[in-house]
């Protein structure tokens, strides 16, 4: 369960940096810290975004819980998106999955007029501990 507790304020920060009004500062922020600290994996650039630093000061240690694979897929997709000409919006949403498992669901889908990309993050059900 270590992502889980981000469900909320981190949450809620990816979701304002990759909202449509944000997303084309975002993708430049983006470009600059990967010129600056070099080629991006899921969570490099979060305590150079980030407002309250402090508010995550487990970051490194909940992102590393995730198992590889589900970091890489994310890397993959943020990247090639922020990359991109035109960078789609992205919204996230973290929670507890069904299982003792983690697991990550993209999908792109439409909302109020703009296409975007999901990314529904799923962490250990604490119940099946």
């Amino acid at each position: 369960m270590a992502f889980a507790p981000y469900s909320g304020p981190f949450e809620n920060l990816i979701n304002e940096f990759c909202n449509p009004k944000n997303i084309a500062n975002t993708a430049k922020r983006f470009a600059e810290l990967e010129k600056q600290y070099g080629t991006y994996t899921f969570g490099k650039f979060a305590k150079h975004l980030l407002k309250n630093p402090d508010e995550f000061k487990n970051w490194e240690r909940d992102a590393g819980g995730i198992p590889a694979s589900i970091r890489h897929r994310l890397t993959e997709v943020i990247s090639t998106n922020l990359k991109s000409k035109s960078p789609m919006p992205m919204m996230l949403k973290v929670g507890d999955n069904v299982s003792a498992a983690h697991d990550l669901i993209v999908e792109v889908f439409a909302h109020k007029h703009s296409i975007f990309i999901g990314l529904l993050m799923l962490c250990p059900n604490p119940e099946l501990k």
